[in-house]
């Protein structure tokens, strides 16, 4: 017997909604359509759906409701201020997947408004839609959901699982409004390249080119992109059938340009797009499908006078029309991927998504996994060398200026690839020879810069009047005390500088770390008078104390193999200890994994899960070894992977944040400090004013810890690392009771496994600006007991994590 299916309320019935619809109708689904023309909903009858007059009689006794009208005032409209508007009639515990692409702040709003009408039952999925009424037919959507909670989505995907292609239903963290966002940066794609393939075919036209050949050649080069492709036919055919109108594009840019304004990033590219849609519109193309914007770039032929060109074969010209398009989806994709890590969305979920959908074209496949590096690294800044076989961004700007001269020689208007060889242009400044096409983020970036003097990547002199114009800039100049910060700023850069000063200087240690340049610490304080202690130092490796006991060179090993893949195997020396993958027993005649890491795939280089979930030790090769630095099984021995912020909390001291994402499973840093001995440690509790906050800067080094191991290093005390003076950025990481990272020990030279790494472990996807925390005592539990003994609750140290699952007390 099949399974009986869902009623299910659908509103909206356009181009979109109505493929959808009735692809569900397809599957067996009872759906009643609501839509305000009524041809449609007598259209939508014979296609066997049922139909209602009202938003309010469409979802009685639904607990589904899809909502896919055309704009944000629609959607509230039916939903919540219409006469019959929907949310009050549906039942209880019922689902909205809103499906129109709308602002990430009005779903957010939509959400509240639920809760003030009395509605907070109803689960709200932020679940807008790409990929064209044909693939809505199909049931092979692109969808991207933000989702409130695992009910919501429990109740909610099933549905969403028919409508989507099961590759492309992307489950966006973040909540609501975060699929808004992934949609919206998606559409900085789309708005951009659907007025692109006018403007190269509108270029075409005006260099006397067959279009026919044209739309040929251009999806076989590496300007193929997804909107040519589906646009240039209806281009061909007096841009019929209708199935984009202009205003749906005029309103998704729109969205686009206002969230831009409003968050401060620079929409290069789709803010001159939305100009050309608004002549568009003007001219009363607005009902029409986007193909026929082509009639703005064409119409001027043979009207501005004798003009010549100087491209003579077809070949030439057609050269220089994908020239024009390579650029400007090169800077679309640069927007595109900037953008979504200005709003936080996970890069590489955003261009599985893109490349994948409407969005997709060969520059951004090329370019955009060198972009999500740069952010991930750090340098989207500064740009980065073109390897052997990638494209420079000198030979797209080359390819891009030819096709703007000879537009310009013909009279013929390139909006977008003028602007595009702008950006280009800013990119190349300052740049060294042989920089990467993909560099080319590093123009959006310039424009997001804001001098900010905690920074590590502040200039050493700022003149007085810049610094005064800066500092009436109070929405990102952090407030710590002048006297903090003016020698390093105004003094350190000079020759003459006072070396002892400069030692001692914060901004100075960690400018002179190796990691500075790519993955830079910043020191922020907006809440507050204060700032870090003067007598604590920044390192970046640990320093080993007196009397600690420390391997002789004899016992000293490494492995011996052969290339750097061998030491993802058991047959690697310095994997002899870990764990193998499965608990089967080993055939000594066959190589088995015991890496600790991934080594390929989207989780490459990220901690198994299984390691992760039982927080055994980490063995890794290390410097003693045969292979290289590049060896996989180093992931910690090579450092931090992230730019770190220490910034000062409303409550509870520093902490620190990380500007990008991160992925469950990355190494992020390591605890480090003076390594001392037990009795050392007991010594300076001792001397502490409050011990128990001596206690917050100390961590035992004893996971290998044994009173009976042969090795005399593990029989002994465990050695403790005190980061209290000395340490880096993590020293600052608050703890938590729900904390996203754990860490975890790692043993590189066996002989000296006494002494091993702390090194922190994402434990789940950390969205950027999220702060990291972990949790000081590993969950030690037995607290409650002791927090209703008044003889020992005055000695407890009170937790201000403020999570669901503090456990009220750190010890």
């Amino acid at each position: 017997m099949a399974d009986i299916k869902q009623p299910v309320a659908f509103i909206g019935l356009g181009a979109m909604g109505f493929g959808m619809a009735t692809h569900l109708v397809k599957q067996g689904y009872p759906v009643t359509g609501f839509d305000v023309w009524p041809p449609t909903l007598e259209k939508f009858s014979s296609a066997g759906g049922l139909t209602a007059t009202t938003p309010a009689s469409a979802v009685a006794d639904k607990s589904l409701c899809v909502c896919m009208v055309a704009t944000a005032q629609q959607a509230q409209s039916v939903l919540i201020d219409g006469p019959d508007a929907a949310a009050p009639a549906l039942p209880q515990g019922a689902v909205i997947l809103l499906c129109s692409t709308v602002p990430c702040d009005y779903v957010q709003s939509l959400a509240r408004q639920l809760s003030a009408i009395g509605r907070p039952d109803i689960h709200l999925i932020d679940c807008p839609v790409s990929g064209g009424a044909a693939r809505a037919a199909d049931g092979t959507l692109s969808i991207m959901a933000g989702v409130p909670s695992e009910e919501a989505l429990s109740k909610s995907k099933p549905l969403l699982e028919e409508l989507a292609d099961p590759a492309k239903l992307y489950i966006v963290q973040g909540g609501i409004g975060a699929g808004s966002n992934m949609k919206m940066v998606h559409q900085v794609l789309a708005a951009v390249q659907i007025l692109a393939a006018s403007e190269a075919m509108g270029f075409a036209t005006h260099l006397g080119l067959d279009l026919a050949k044209t739309n040929e050649a251009v999806l076989n080069s590496d300007a193929w992109n997804w909107m040519f492709e589906h646009r240039t036919p209806r281009m061909l055919t007096n841009y019929q059938p209708i199935a984009s109108a202009t205003v749906i594009i005029v309103k998704d840019t729109g969205i686009i340009t206002s969230e831009a304004r409003r968050s401060g990033f620079p929409t290069l590219m789709t803010s001159v797009a939305e100009q050309v849609y608004f002549s568009a519109v003007g001219r009363g193309y607005g009902p029409d499908d986007d193909s026929g914007l082509v009639r703005l770039y064409a119409e001027g032929k043979g009207k501005v006078g004798p003009v010549q060109g100087t491209a003579g074969s077809d070949e030439e010209k057609l050269a220089l029309v994908i020239g024009l398009l390579k650029g400007i989806l090169l800077c679309s994709a640069a927007e595109s991927l900037a953008f979504a890590d200005k709003v936080g969305l996970d890069l590489d979920q955003v261009y599985d998504l893109c490349i994948n959908a409407a969005g997709g074209s060969q520059p951004l496949k090329k370019y955009g996994p060198s972009i999500i590096k740069a952010f991930r690294e750090g340098t989207a800044r500064q740009g980065w060398t073109a390897a052997e076989d990638e494209t420079g961004l000198k030979e797209v700007a080359d390819g891009l200026s030819a096709a703007v001269e000879e537009a310009q020689r013909l009279k013929a208007p390139v909006f977008l690839g003028s602007q595009a060889l702008n950006v280009i242009r800013l990119a190349l400044q300052s740049s060294p020879a042989g920089v990467a096409a993909g560099a080319v983020v590093k123009a959006v970036c310039s424009f997001l810069h804001k001098i900010d003097l905690c920074s590590s990547n502040a200039p050493f002199h700022l003149s007085l009047s810049c610094l005064c114009r800066a500092t009436s800039r109070r929405s990102f100049i952090p407030r710590l005390p002048f006297e903090a910060f003016r020698p390093h700023f105004f003094k350190h850069g000079k020759p003459d500088a006072d070396p002892k000063e400069k030692e001692n200087c914060h901004w100075c240690q960690v400018r002179s770390f190796a990691t500075h340049a790519k993955l830079p610490i910043s020191i922020v304080n907006r809440e507050d008078d204060a700032f870090l202690n003067p007598n604590f130092r920044f390192i970046d490796h640990s320093v080993v104390g007196d009397n600690v006991p420390v391997a002789d060179q004899s016992f000293r090993i490494g492995c011996s193999c052969a290339s750097d893949e061998e030491c993802m195997y058991s047959t690697c020396e310095c994997l002899d200890e870990m764990a193998p993958d499965t608990d089967e027993e080993e055939d000594p005649h066959t190589r088995k994994k015991r890496f600790a890491y991934y080594s390929q795939g989207a989780k490459k280089g990220l901690l198994r899960d299984r390691v992760l979930q039982s927080q055994e030790p980490i063995y890794e090769c290390h410097e003693g070894c045969a292979c290289s630095k590049n060896c996989p099984n180093r992931v910690v021995e090579r450092g931090r992977t992230v730019p770190l912020q220490i910034f000062r909390t409303k409550d509870r001291g520093w902490g620190v944040k990380c500007p990008v994402n991160i992925k469950r499973g990355q190494f992020v840093d390591r605890y480090l400090g003076e390594i001392i001995t037990s009795e050392e440690a007991d010594r300076r509790r001792a001397e502490s004013n409050i011990a128990r906050r001596k206690d917050v800067y100390l961590f035992a080094l004893d996971k290998f810890s044994d009173p009976n191991s042969l090795d005399p290093f593990l029989a002994a005390q465990p050695l403790e690392v005190d980061g209290e003076w000395m340490s880096g950025p993590t020293r600052f990481i608050n703890h938590s009771c729900d904390p996203n990272m754990a860490i975890f020990a790692r043993v590189g030279d066996h002989a000296d496994k006494h002494l091993h790494d702390l090194a922190l472990f994402a434990i789940r996807d950390i969205p950027k600006g999220t702060e990291l925390t972990f949790d000081y005592v590993n969950g030690l539990t037995g607290l409650e007991s002791d927090a209703h003994d008044p003889s020992k609750i005055s000695e407890m140290t009170k937790c201000l994590c403020g999570t669901a699952k503090c456990r009220g007390y750190l010890w």
